[in-house]
């Protein structure tokens, strides 16, 4: 089975830390995504801090997996790149990439959208203290999943959203 089709959303954690080694290979997967014209307009915040996590878990309904969560890690959008207008496609590519690399190394996660609803983002920003310029976008609550879930992924291929045009 590829790593797309293991991918599946987890939301509950065990009481285990994420290595440094772990953290690495997330960002790096995630600064792997495609940008376009290679701006690359992210940055990233790693929480580890359980107050901070149990805050920033408060931030919307679906945020709630970051309380118990080890880690959490918040994707930023720069203001400042050549191409704006393309930047949240590639934060999305971003923050997919370390859902992706979480599977692969055993782990799983959720992806909890930030952007563009404007509370979330001031809120986001004052509990993590973002500096100006950088848009919270995401948060991925991530760590060793209490079950994988792997035996209940449902497959979502339906031939009948396809056109091929030969």
């Amino acid at each position: 089975m590829s790593l797309t089709l293991k991918r599946k959303s987890i939301r509950k954690f065990l009481d285990s830390k994420v290595s440094e080694g772990e953290i690495e290979k997330l960002l790096m997967s995630a600064m792997q995504a495609p940008s376009a014209t290679n701006q690359q307009p992210w940055e990233f915040v790693v929480v580890k801090n359980r107050d901070i996590l149990a805050k920033l878990s408060k931030v919307s309904k679906g945020a709630w997996p970051l309380k118990e969560a080890p880690l959490g890690i918040i994707t930023l959008m720069r203001e400042d790149c050549n191409r704006p207008v393309m930047a949240p496609q590639d934060m999305a590519a971003a923050t997919q990439n370390i859902l992706l690399q979480a599977t692969e190394l055993g782990m799983g996660g959720v992806w909890i959208g930030v952007y563009p609803r404007e509370e979330r983002i001031k809120e986001v920003r004052e509990i993590a203290e973002i500096k100006e310029g950088l848009i919270p976008f995401s948060m991925v609550a991530l760590g060793y999943p209490e079950d994988t879930g792997i035996s209940s992924i449902k497959y979502r291929y339906d031939p009948s959203r396809v056109k091929v045009i030969e």
